[in-house]
């Protein structure tokens, strides 16, 4: 079967790249199956912001926009009951 040291040479790289080829085939499918998963946690983090966003961020930005519009009332209000009731006069 093997005549010379060269076909042992031969035998010996060609099943320790069948090795090495095994050894790869598996890594990248272990890789490929990390990467699914990390990608499932990332929409599950994905809509969990949103949900977030969406119970949190809006009502606040709601809350804001309300009270921008009303503070000059309250500020008038205010103005009225520092000074016993009078108008402040307009500044031009």
């Amino acid at each position: 079967m093997f005549s010379t040291s060269a076909d042992i040479l031969n035998m010996s790289l060609a099943i320790g790249f069948i090795i090495l080829v095994i050894f790869l085939s598996i890594t990248l499918f272990y890789a490929i199956l990390i990467l699914r998963d990390f990608s499932h946690v990332s929409n599950e983090v994905k809509t969990t912001v949103q949900k977030i966003h969406a119970t949190i961020a809006q009502p606040l930005m709601a809350i804001e926009f309300i009270v921008e519009k009303i503070r000059p009332y309250i500020e008038m209000f205010i103005d009225k009951k520092m000074n016993g009731g009078k108008v402040p006069a307009k500044k031009k």
